[in-house]
Formats: C-alpha cells, sequence, structure tokens
C-alpha cells in the first residue's frame, strides 16, 4: 500500500463520490495497493473507510468452520469499512486486489463527528453493509446444479454479470476446470451466455 500525495489528484476523486456525502469529510486521503494485496482481513481490521475508485477486488468470506469461500468482486464504487465503523462482531471478509486498485480513504478516527452525523453518507453505509450481508446469505442457497449455480451467481453475486476469468469462478463455485468448461460452452451453444474473451464470459441478457 502507499499513499499518492496529490491534491489534484484526491480533489478529484472527491468530487466523483460527494453525492455519497452531505458534508466533505476533513481528512481524505488518495491510497494505491498492488496486486495480491489484502486490503483488509479479520486480524487487520480497517480503520478507515475505503470506496474503490479504480481497479477491482475480490472479496471472501471465512466461515465459522473455517472454510475460506469466495464471496463476490468489489469494482468501482464499492465501501469497505462498514462492518468495522459499524462495530459488527465476528467481521470475517478478506478482501484482495486483483489488480492494481486506487481508494479513497476516510479515516475513521480523524472523521467521526462527520461521518455519525451525516445522513446522506449513513444511508450509504447502510446499503453497503446491506448488500454484503445479503450476498452472503443468498450465496448459502442450496441450488441443485452446477448450471444453475452459474446462472445464479451471474444474476445475483456479480455486479456486472460476468466472470472475469475460469479460475475465479472455479473459486466462487467450488467446482473444476472440467466441470465448469463443460456447463458453459452448453450454455454459450443454447445463447444463455456470450463468450466475450478469453476466459470472460457474460450473461447475455445483461449485454
Amino acid at each position: 500500500m502507499k499513499e499518492i500525495r496529490d491534491p489534484e489528484k484526491l480533489e478529484s476523486v472527491f468530487v466523483l463520490q460527494k453525492d455519497h456525502f452531505q458534508k466533505r469529510p476533513p481528512v481524505l486521503r488518495l491510497l494505491s495497493f498492488e496486486k495480491g494485496e489484502l486490503l483488509n482481513h479479520p486480524l487487520k481490521p480497517l480503520s478507515q473507510f475505503l470506496i474503490l475508485i479504480e481497479g477491482s477486488a475480490c472479496i471472501y468470506h471465512l466461515s465459522p468452520d473455517g472454510a475460506m469461500r469466495y464471496l463476490t468482486r468489489a469494482s468501482s464504487g464499492t465501501l469497505l469499512g462498514d462492518m468495522e465503523f459499524s462495530k459488527v462482531k465476528g467481521n470475517a471478509f478478506y478482501t484482495e486486489a486483483t489488480e492494481e486498485v486506487l481508494c479513497l480513504a476516510i479515516p475513521f478516527a480523524q472523521n467521526q463527528e462527520v461521518l455519525e452525523n451525516d445522513p446522506v453518507f449513513l444511508r450509504f453505509v447502510l446499503s453497503q453493509m446491506a448488500g454484503k450481508l445479503s450476498t452472503s446469505s443468498t450465496m448459502d442457497v442450496v441450488v441443485q446444479s452446477l448450471e444453475e449455480k452459474v446462472l445464479f451467481y451471474l444474476r445475483t453475486s456479480d455486479p456486472d454479470h460476468e466472470f472475469a476469468s475460469v479460475n475465479e469462478a472455479m473459486q466462487a463455485l467450488n467446482c473444476s476446470r472440467r466441470q465448469l468448461q463443460r456447463v458453459l460452452k452448453k450454455l454459450c451453444d443454447e445463447g444463455t451466455l456470450i463468450k466475450t474473451g478469453r476466459g470472460h464470459y457474460r450473461l447475455a441478457s445483461f449485454l
């Protein structure tokens, strides 16, 4: 992680996110993360909000039985730190950068009074938290076949309704490459999915 100390860049980023705030927080930072870096994890909870501006990351959930499960892909506009700010117990989310990521950082301590009294921002926090919890619970739904799992995931868990890579999809669906490729080919032949690149598939209804 490194901080980008460029006031003009910082201000231009905040302008794009200003609709999430009634009042500008007094302390803002720009942080970048390299591919593979963890933005947060249970043993090192966030002490600041992070709004993803550029790049993407994968969010994983550590279940009570110790299993690590792929949850969803975070892209531009995703807020991290909502669980920590709300002091939710048992926060077991990991977020890993899948490419270089740029974030607008809003430290809790220096901004607490302003943020706690900003109804616009608090609604944003609640909506982001509700989305994560909903995704976590819906991924527990028992689905009968791998084909149904693929369609369920693309419709409900990925913001772009696509697989960015077969490897990522295998983690999300807990299946082998051979099983997944067979289902993807069948869905493409039926016209349900469109192959948009090497390892990239998207729901046809969202093209």
